[in-house]
């Protein structure tokens, strides 16, 4: 036992902000004087016999080796830190912040056993982000060198890969490097420097890297061709149904059901080829038959009884509201649904349980809304904690229809056969295998909810939970099975029926089911093959020659350099050939890739326009694409008038717009500046305000033209400053606005809507 506890406690936190002695530190590179830093931590011997507890000389060095990279300023002069074993004990991180008390802005940074940096982030409370002032391509030289000056070895081995931009409201540009060994992709190792699009700073850095582990050769024996081969044989393609939750009418056009529509996906999650050997791999992760715990089934089933509540929103009645409606006889009593629960015969249920509760609820289970009796049972026996050696108490919970008289849902806790008082592992009699186990609950299954399981498949089965060790091996005595929903022989895994079995007295202690009644099917009629699927899948971007991580784990029981932790881990790099391909949902009609709503999938790229040359004049149609926000298309066309539709559409990648908006962005109607002035207000949450009537001026010399309707809000935007007038004072209220007049206006708008100053 002490190894899972070990396993269960691997992760230390020590933390502290007392004062540090008189440890010497020198001035940061920067010229900075260092901030007299105090604290006192308790020289802890490694009983590994490695530096991987926290010293003061180990808290000193990581102290220096970060501020010789990193200026922290005088005023940030609180400090703080923590301490972090890996699981595997092997190693370890420092967290360390320095805080200014003046506003509670801080500096983080994260470091490995070694003092290198991997992560890095300042925030000051005291800014105000607005639209960017800089381009991203002004901004990536000093990412580049960040990363240069934090972490150079890291900074030698990677490939600027994209930038994005976070939002207005953390107004970051986020550069993404990738890892290039030997002309040789490495996505597994990434880097993310982000840097403010208004001061030009840096505000984080994160680095995912694996040091000091050997790097093969780029020297292929198999060809990508001979590696295609062999996932194909390994890996199909498999025909599903997904939701994305649309409705549709029904045929009679009275009910709004819900559409599933068909794809082609990997049957593995992964998979990659050994580009030496021709090796199949399944997982990045290599033995974990010890890489375990035990689970404590009480406390996991706790948890699995507030979720078995398989439904948004209980209701609860009152008792005289539940009599008003047993009255009805329509619903089965209370009696009677205890009484479906503990006299079924395939349900484990522990000698010592007796009923607790048994409540009422009006739930949802995907079929509809129904009447459930929602049943708990418990040991009531009190446990003595000076005496008592047995401190496991069982319980149960269930939920019953209250029409039919169907169980809809049950869980039971169940208890390992570890001797407390003997520190060992009593062994039991597993009489039931996984095959017998099954066949157990396909008879509960076809009792209880027939005309569910007759339309599902077998998805997936699964040891479930150990009930002792032999030699340090599990030996496991659940089994757990899940069958998906089947149409036209295809799986809809967005519904499924799911159950447990305990081998060791062959009953059920756990069960559940989601299932929808408002299903429409796409037809599978005209679909392509798995083969011809498997085609498309292999042709999209992103299969090819890659470095990854495969993470080794040892079993410490039979290693004696590292009694500390149940297992330890450690990392090699090998050279695949892998298919990572995203989104992995195809069209089974067209073999085009689907989103995870099932539209079709279009790479995100960025607004580049050949009308558009980088020029000061052209600067904030440029800012604007670099928020990932314009025209799709090679040119801009700065003069042209913008419609209503081009507004909506614009307003839409901003991230607002009016719910009827699906409409409006077809409308080719030009907008004209006093409508455009009027949507900016109503976004502004001023619309009310802006229909006061009688207190409005404008000022300009035009205001006579304005429609009057229009007035509060023209007078109101030129109050924020979002819309100006002409050189002679003229607003121009009926003129059709230009796609860069939009473009310089909604900067404008975002400016006024992040500062907030209208409120």
């Amino acid at each position: 036992m002490k190894r899972f506890l070990a396993f269960a406690l691997s992760s230390v936190m020590i933390t502290s902000s007392v004062t540090l002695g008189s440890i010497p530190l020198a001035v940061n590179a920067a010229g900075v004087d260092a901030v007299p830093i105090s604290a006192v931590v308790d020289s802890m011997a490694s009983k590994s016999g490695k530096a991987s507890e926290p010293t003061k000389e180990a808290l000193e060095s990581v102290i220096k080796a970060v501020k010789a990279k990193i200026t922290i300023p005088k005023e940030y002069s609180e400090f703080n830190y923590n301490f972090r074993n890996t699981v595997s004990f092997d190693g370890f991180e420092w967290n360390l912040s320095w805080r200014n008390p003046k506003d509670d802005s801080y500096i983080q940074v994260s470091a490995d056993q070694n003092n290198r940096i991997q992560y890095y982030e300042k925030y000051n409370y005291s800014d105000t982000n607005s639209i960017p002032k800089y381009l991203k391509k002004e901004l990536q030289s000093t990412a580049e060198q960040f990363l240069k000056k934090i972490a150079p070895e890291v900074a030698l081995k990677v490939t600027y890969k994209d930038a994005d931009y976070e939002g207005i409201y953390s107004g970051n540009y986020v550069y993404n490097f990738e890892r290039n060994e030997n002309g040789v992709s490495f996505p597994d190792n990434t880097v993310s420097v982000g840097v403010n699009s208004v001061t030009g700073e840096v505000q984080h850095a994160s680095i995912g890297w694996i040091y000091d582990t050997k790097v093969p050769s780029s020297e292929v024996k198999v060809t990508k061709e001979e590696a295609e081969k062999l996932i194909k044989e390994n890996m199909k393609m498999k025909l599903i149904y997904r939701s994305n939750y649309n409705r549709i009418f029904a045929e009679d056009g009275s009910k709004l059901k819900k559409e599933a529509y068909l794809v082609y996906t990997p049957s593995e999650d992964y998979i990659s080829i050994d580009a030496k050997t021709g090796k199949v791999y399944l997982s990045k992760v290599e033995w974990q038959e010890n890489n375990y715990s035990v689970k404590s089934k009480q406390n996991m089933d706790e948890a699995a009884a507030i979720t078995g509540d398989s439904g948004a929103g209980s209701i609860s009645f009152t008792e005289d509201e539940i009599k008003k409606m047993e009255e009805l006889k329509n619903l089965i009593s209370k009696e009677d649904a205890i009484k479906k629960v503990t006299s079924n015969k395939y349900l484990y249920l522990d000698k010592n349980l007796e009923v607790y509760s048994a409540t009422l609820n009006k739930s949802y289970n995907g079929d509809g809304e129904t009447y459930v009796w929602n049943i708990t049972l418990n040991d009531p026996r009190e446990i003595d904690y000076k005496k008592e050696t047995d401190y496991y108490r069982a319980y149960a919970s269930a939920q019953v229809d209250a029409k039919t008289g169907k169980i809809v849902y049950f869980n039971a806790s169940m208890n390992n056969y570890y001797d407390e008082v003997k520190g060992k592992w009593n062994t039991v009699s597993i009489k039931y295998n996984k095959e017998q186990a099954k066949e157990i609950l396909e008879k509960f299954l076809k009792a209880e909810n027939s005309s569910r399981f007759s339309k599902s498949k077998l998805a997936s089965e699964s040891d479930d939970f150990v009930a002792y060790l032999r030699k340090d091996t599990p030996v496991y005595s659940g089994y757990s099975y899940q069958y998906n929903r089947v149409n036209d022989g295809i799986e809809y895994p967005n519904n499924s029926i799911h159950g447990s079995v305990d081998g060791i007295s062959g009953k059920v202690y756990s069960y559940g089911y989601y299932w929808e009644n408002d299903v429409v099917f796409e037809s599978p009629k005209g679909a392509m093959s798995a083969e011809k699927a498997m085609e498309h899948y292999l042709s999209k971007d992103g299969y090819g020659l890659k470095y990854e991580i495969n993470v080794v784990n040892t079993d410490n029981a039979k290693n004696t350099t590292n009694n500390n932790a149940s297992y330890s881990s450690v990392n090699e790099i090998r050279l695949v050939y892998r298919p990572d391909i995203n989104p992995a949902f195809l069209s089974p009609f067209t073999g085009e890739q689907l989103t995870n709503s099932g539209e079709a999938y279009k790479e995100a790229k960025a607004f580049v326009y050949k009308d558009v040359p980088e020029t000061a004049e052209n600067k904030e149609i440029l800012l604007l694409a670099d928020m990932n926000i314009g025209f799709e298309g090679e040119y801009f066309y700065p003069e042209k008038a913008i419609t209503i539709g081009e507004i909506a559409s614009l307003f839409e990648e901003i991230g607002y717009g009016y719910p009827d908006d699906d409409t409006k962005k077809t409308d080719p109607k030009l907008i004209t500046k006093e409508e455009l002035t009027q949507r900016f207000i109503n976004e502004l949450g001023m619309e009310k305000v802006a229909k006061l009537p009688g207190i409005y001026q404008t000022g300009y010399a035009d205001e006579s033209s304005i429609n009057p309707e229009y007035l509060g809000a023209v007078a109101l935007a030129k109050g924020l400053a979002i819309i100006e007038a002409d050189s002679g004072n003229n607003f121009n209220p009926k003129a059709n606005v230009t796609r860069a007049e939009a473009v310089h206006y909604i900067l404008k708008f975002l400016e006024v809507r992040r500062e907030g100053i209208y409120r």
